[in-house]
């Protein structure tokens, strides 16, 4: 008995109870509870299994998608840049690859132009501050009342509607671009609410107003004589306040008087541009800077170097200027381009030109000659005539087909639509203009915009609306007598020769002794209408009550120069323009009840200076009364 409890001893290794239990079932219960230990110890023994399965399945996870994505981020291509390069004035003649007389020198916008989709169908408004509008609002003006052939005159208390709550630079913003201004506004500047840097640009450098000395910066509008003021300002968005406060003091405003007094305007606004793409954070954020010069806008001030460039057979003196402005801006956009590549930037760049209005034309008794012309299309800036909205506009750039035309419809407000589609960003505002994105990368062969609504205009009573090949015209085009089709005054008999061949109207014929007296006429009327009190143009909500006196109808396939009416006295097209007009009569319920420019508040300008006396003086110029201007009048 004691072996056998020894060698049970020996076996099963139990212990002495003390509770006096029969030894049987001490032996039976210690059995039991080393089968649970021994289970114990094999289960934590498959949870450490497990855990180690776990982590190493997590890291192998890991390890791949770091991998997939630094792969994906090596082959994604980054947003592209996109700069934007806007010219004033600038008639459809007045560009090399359009030109027919041999007096246009731009062979490095002509090279551009060859590297991506010339827009051969493109149309902007008939005067800058609508065009400017349009461009950044991918809006109608008519929609908030900036419609008509007015800009926005120096001192004015007027400025883009802040109900447009989100214009281009705001779009780029929201698609993580750094967004820059370099040169003319022109979208109001009476509060800081209207300026760039409050409409979404982090930096402007450049002027608020129309146009002005090239090389003083002084206002240069003879509407209004007595606000004439330097208007060359820079902006930090980081040094304006929320209450619109500038940080900085005005002493250094000033102080870019002193160090920008007698430089060239073109080459100012160059050389900044060029200066914001060499310090650019290319790893930090795209790019979008707009570069909108003043060339070839009147005053005509051009440089030595750039009129000894203008081709030999231009001996007028007002097409020579105008001539080298042009030749300034090439200049200027081949420096933007060169800085491109010395970044490394270029060839993932969109690269946008365009211009704004049709260009200013002249004849050989105009007194206020402006050089531009339109050549082969009718009319004016200022005018709804093909010659004052059709414009040459071209874009390349990543993805965009090389060395191709596009006769497709393109409006000045597509850009806003088209540059969302291309970097991501959906637009928050309904908009009138149409993603052309698809048509400039060759993905579809057709535009997506078939009609475009060029002119609503109440204080003028005038419309002009393209669907198709077709435009039609109610009321009068012209504010101004520019009716005809004019070539460039390269010398007196050239002109003579060319428009006596070409003319349209009656009184062109005998235009050349009562030119001027024409224009001055016809402008005293228009702008008296919109100065009298009587004219309830506010009222006028629809097209019904426009003009009818006058209707015409153009097929701009087989008459882009618009010389035959077909409207007037043909019966076969009336279904047609009363389809045209109809749809026109829709789109006019949907005008703004604002209307800008109009009225005596038109030209008020009146805005509130701030005045600052320049110490020591400089010969800023002359007032009215011919006395010194010696002082800096920044308008807020």
């Amino acid at each position: 008995m004691g072996e056998e409890k020894k060698q049970n001893n020996h076996v099963y290794n139990y212990k002495s109870v003390e509770d006096g239990e029969p030894e049987t079932k001490r032996s039976a219960m210690t059995l039991r509870e080393r089968w649970c230990s021994c289970n114990r110890g094999v289960e934590r023994y498959h949870y450490i299994l497990l855990f180690l399965c776990i982590v190493i399945v997590i890291a192998v996870t890991l390890s791949i998608t770091i991998t997939f994505l630094n792969g994906k981020n090596q082959h994604e291509p980054k947003k592209p840049h996109v700069v934007l390069v806007i010219a004033d004035d600038m008639g459809y003649n007045d560009i090399g690859y359009y030109n027919k007389f041999n007096d246009i020198n731009t062979p490095n916008l002509d090279k551009l132009a060859k590297e991506g989709v010339r827009l051969d169908r493109y149309y902007g408004q008939s005067i800058c501050t609508p065009a400017r509008a349009a461009l950044f609002t991918g809006r109608y003006p008519y929609r908030y009342g900036m419609q008509g052939a007015r800009p926005i005159l120096y001192g004015a208390k007027l400025g883009l509607p802040l109900t447009e709550e989100q214009i281009l630079p705001q779009v780029m913003k929201e698609g993580g671009y750094s967004t820059y201004l370099v040169g003319k506004w022109h979208l109001g500047y009476s509060k800081w609410d209207y300026t760039p840097v409050k409409r979404g640009f982090d930096y402007f450098y450049g002027m608020y107003g129309g146009f002005a000395d090239y090389f003083t910066h002084i206002s240069a509008e003879p509407e209004s004589p007595d606000n004439a003021a330097f208007d060359l300002h820079e902006h930090y968005k980081e040094n304006i306040t929320s209450t619109g406060t500038v940080k900085e003091t005005d002493g250094q405003n000033l102080e870019l008087i002193r160090d920008t007094w007698n430089d060239y305007s073109e080459k100012l606004f160059t050389d900044k541009a060029v200066q914001i793409i060499r310090d650019h954070d290319v790893e930090g954020s795209p790019l979008f800077l707009t570069v909108s010069y003043m060339n070839p806008h009147s005053p005509l001030q051009a440089l030595e170097d750039d009129l000894g460039r203008v081709p030999g057979n231009v001996n007028n003196t007002i097409r020579k200027r105008f001539s080298a402005l042009m030749v300034s801006l090439d200049t200027g956009v081949q420096q933007l381009t060169e800085a491109l590549k010395s970044r490394d930037m270029y060839d993932n760049t969109i690269f946008i030109f365009t211009g704004d209005n049709g260009g200013a034309v002249q004849g050989p008794i105009n007194s206020n000659s402006l050089g531009g012309t339109n050549w082969p299309l009718r009319g004016s800036k200022w005018t709804i005539w093909e010659g004052g909205v059709k414009v040459p506009a071209f874009v390349r750039g990543p993805g965009i087909t090389p060395n191709s035309e596009s006769q497709d419809l393109f409006h000045i407000t597509d850009w806003l639509p088209t540059l969302a589609s291309l970097i991501g960003v959906i637009p928050k505002m309904k908009l009138d203009g149409v993603d052309q994105s698809g048509l400039l990368k060759g993905t579809t062969n057709t535009s997506a915009r078939k009609d475009l609504i060029l002119e609503l205009d109440p204080a003028y009573k005038q419309a002009a609306y393209i669907k198709d090949n077709y435009k039609i015209i109610l009321g009068d085009p012209s504010p101004k007598p520019y009716d005809d089709i004019y070539p460039p005054l390269i010398d007196d008999a050239t002109w003579y020769a060319s428009f006596k061949n070409t003319t349209i109207n009656p009184w062109g014929r005998y235009m050349y002794s009562n030119f001027s007296q024409q224009c001055d006429q016809k402008i005293k009327e228009y702008l008296g209408k919109l100065e009298d009190s009587s004219y309830n143009f506010k009222d006028i909500k629809s097209i019904a009550e426009f003009d009818h006196s006058e209707i015409r109808l153009y097929d701009l396939d087989n008459d882009p120069s618009e010389k035959h009416d077909l409207f007037t006295g043909r019966e076969r097209y009336k279904t047609l323009v009363r389809d045209m007009y109809d749809y026109l009569g829709e789109q006019s319920k949907e005008m703004s009840d604002l209307l800008f420019f109009v009225g005596s508040e038109y030209r008020d300008v009146t805005s509130a200076y701030k005045e600052y006396s320049l110490d020591p003086p400089l010969p800023i110029g002359k007032d009215k009364n011919m006395e010194e201007i010696n002082k800096w009048r920044p308008w807020l």
